[in-house]
């Protein structure tokens, strides 16, 4: 078992729509049009991203960030999907900072 965290400056992504269109997938990137705080939907979603790839030991330009989907869960519990698979993630947020974490088994 593996585990990838990653911590994300939120005001590092105010005004980010370009990288918005690389990170998030075409379901994100509707929730994150409806988003009213984009910037800290942004980086959580960067940062759940972020802490996939370590998990899988993989590096930031070896996978598309839009190919892995982050989905919320009726419930509020967020899971990663990739390549029809589901990986167990958690994220947190607290002032200027997010951490995302993602378990891969």
């Amino acid at each position: 078992m593996n585990v990838g965290v990653d911590l994300t400056y939120i005001p590092r992504f105010v005004n980010k729509e370009k990288l918005a269109q690389k990170v998030l997938s075409k379901s994100e990137l509707n929730e994150y049009h409806l988003s009213v705080c984009k910037e800290e939907f942004l980086a959580s979603r960067f940062a759940l991203k972020e802490a996939f790839l370590k998990s899988i030991k993989k590096g930031i330009l070896e996978i598309n960030l839009n190919e892995i989907i982050v989905v919320k869960e009726d419930t509020g519990a967020i899971h990663i999907e990739y390549q029809k698979n589901q990986f167990p993630a958690s994220l947190s947020h607290e002032n200027e900072y997010c951490i995302g974490v993602v378990i891969y088994d």
